[in-house]
């Protein structure tokens, strides 16, 4: 019998050995050619690689490149390779990564042959890549507003946690007192996650930090209208580490690792 297994996967085997050297052995394949690919495959597992392989190149950021992350990124049905090309554009940098993300999320402003509905994965990356091109100050002077109201609407009416996550991260980046009061609405979500995020948020737009309390964040925005932002960028003292250089990181480090190994008793 056992013999008998082996001979009927002989074929399977010899098969895929096979096609394992076809792929190994085969020419490599140019960027533009990566891109005829992402176009006009039929399959969309050789789609997604294809989109992969442009942005994983030295050409990922040449005029070609960006408009073809552009039009997968806003038509392509498959979601993966829709993700894959979101993602490679926010890594251009290019205006035109904060424009083809605000137009996926607000989706319902245009017609469909513009641009395909996301579903949730997609909002997400889409959030993610607004959030990073506003952390490295990327997006289009034109478009701030644009790209601070849809992470506002997005952290209040996302029925996904990711990009609710997403969102409240991007919302850092702009210090306006509507994103301190959304910030603080949000850590009433009922996922920790985002209240951890909306929390994080705050402490970098404020330097100050409530420990995700509603209330004392509430007072503290009565209380200081004036001066929401004087203090921002700076860390507030229950968050800064026990060490400062990394010498003393790596001594502490030791230490904690010792009394893990070696835990002395409660009094100690």
């Amino acid at each position: 019998m056992l013999l008998a297994g082996c001979q009927d996967q002989g074929p399977k085997i010899e098969a895929k050995l096979d096609a394992g050297f076809k792929k190994l052995f085969a020419p490599r394949m140019t960027p533009q050619q990566y891109m005829l690919v992402a176009v006009s495959s039929e399959d969309p597992d050789a789609r997604r690689d294809a989109v992969a392989q442009i942005s994983k190149s030295k050409q990922y950021d040449r005029e070609w490149a960006i408009k073809t992350f552009v039009a997968i990124a806003l038509l392509e049905s498959e979601p993966q390779t829709r993700c894959v090309a979101i993602r490679a554009l926010a890594r251009t940098g290019d205006p035109r990564a904060t424009e083809t993300a605000l137009k996926i999320l607000n989706y319902r402003d245009y017609p469909p042959q513009e641009v395909w509905p996301p579903v949730a994965l997609c909002r997400w990356d889409a959030l993610v890549a607004l959030a990073d091109l506003s952390a490295a100050e990327s997006v289009p002077e034109e478009h701030r507003q644009g790209v601070f109201t849809t992470l506002v609407d997005r952290l209040r009416l996302d029925d996904d946690r990711h990009a609710r996550i997403a969102a409240a991260r991007g919302l850092a980046y702009y210090p306006d007192e509507q994103a301190v009061k959304v910030l603080i609405d949000g850590l009433r979500d009922e996922d920790f996650a985002v209240v951890h995020q909306c929390e994080e948020s705050l402490v970098r737009l404020t330097g100050r930090t409530n420990d995700t309390n509603v209330l004392a964040w509430e007072e503290w925005l009565a209380a200081n209208g004036e001066g929401l932002f004087a203090h921002a960028g700076e860390v507030p003292e229950s968050r800064r580490p026990p060490y400062r250089n990394a010498w003393e990181k790596n001594w502490y480090d030791t230490k904690e690792l010792v009394r893990w190994l070696w835990p002395g008793s409660k009094e100690e």
